[in-house]
């Protein structure tokens, strides 16, 4: 069963201070072929969940951290001046350093960092993580969390997280990671379809209705002269007109932007270690 709510909130204020007091030149050591050590991957320091969501959640992260050899983490904050940070990505990528999170040697794992008072949220990657979680990926997870956070609602924002992170690895695995080009697409639903099909049915309708009613009733005859009325061609001018040219054109070759490359850009955290990631605000 885990720690009541306030002894959580209280450790994590210390954990807070530990990382400005050592100046966060903490060695990180991984257990190899495994986790560094036991710890929690629901921090709830801002105290938005209930305990039963807080609950739910830390067995969530447990199975699929387990089951997936990599760390899926979440923490939140009451704002970055309560745990004294100006940067989103830098207390992310210092907190998963300190606490030892990640899998294996290259700390393979992802962070999710939500700052309530600051209405921001960062998503911090390290090792697979940063080949998993890819720029354009990242951005589209917060277009499917954040309208959950600005509901009030956490606990479906992280849930949503969760089950994402798990098809985002399941994808990465299969040599396809979410990217520029390779977004997930969103099901068609039935609703639509069924409203396609009505217009499409009116429109048809419409459209035989109309060309019906232009149409006249003649005699049907043996040849095309019968349907031709007498002077009503009359040829006053005749010209030759060129109708084909052979054109062979060459594709100029498309400047791509750093937008459109797709991929993960990475940088280093203060203690050395490389991180990926990205954010935004709710």
């Amino acid at each position: 069963m885990k720690k009541t709510s306030n002894r959580l909130h209280s450790l994590f204020a210390a954990l807070a201070a530990l990382i400005l007091a050592a100046a966060l030149a903490v060695p990180v050591f991984a257990v190899e072929g495994g986790f560094a050590d036991l710890y929690y991957r629901m921090n709830d320091s801002a105290g938005v969940l209930t305990e039963d969501e807080d609950n739910e959640l830390e067995d969530a992260l447990e199975e699929l951290s387990v089951r997936q050899s990599f760390d899926v983490t979440i923490a939140t904050v009451e704002s970055l001046e309560s745990v004294d940070y100006d940067s989103m990505e830098a207390y992310a990528d210092d907190l998963y350093d300190f606490c030892q999170f990640g899998y294996g040697s290259d700390m393979d794992g992802v962070l999710l960092l939500v700052s309530v008072g600051d209405r921001k949220w960062h998503i911090s990657t390290c090792g697979y993580g940063i080949t998993a979680f890819t720029d354009a990926g990242i951005q589209y997870l917060g277009e499917q969390m954040t309208p959950f956070m600005a509901d009030g609602d956490y606990a479906g924002a992280f849930r949503t997280f969760v089950q994402w992170s798990d098809t985002y690895i399941d994808a990465a695995r299969a040599g396809h990671p979410y990217d520029v080009n390779n977004l997930p697409r969103e099901p068609l639903s039935l609703m639509y379809l069924f409203l396609a099909l009505g217009i499409g049915l009116v429109l048809a309708w419409v459209v035989v209705h109309v060309m019906k009613s232009q149409l006249r009733s003649v005699a049907f005859q043996e040849n095309a002269a019968s349907y031709v009325r007498e002077g009503s061609m009359n040829l006053t001018n005749s010209r030759e007109l060129f109708l084909y040219r052979d054109v062979h054109r060459t594709e100029r070759p498309k400047e791509s932007s750093s937008s459109d490359s797709g991929g993960s850009s990475t940088h280093t955290s203060s203690s050395g270690t490389t991180h990926g990631g990205g954010g935004g605000s709710f």
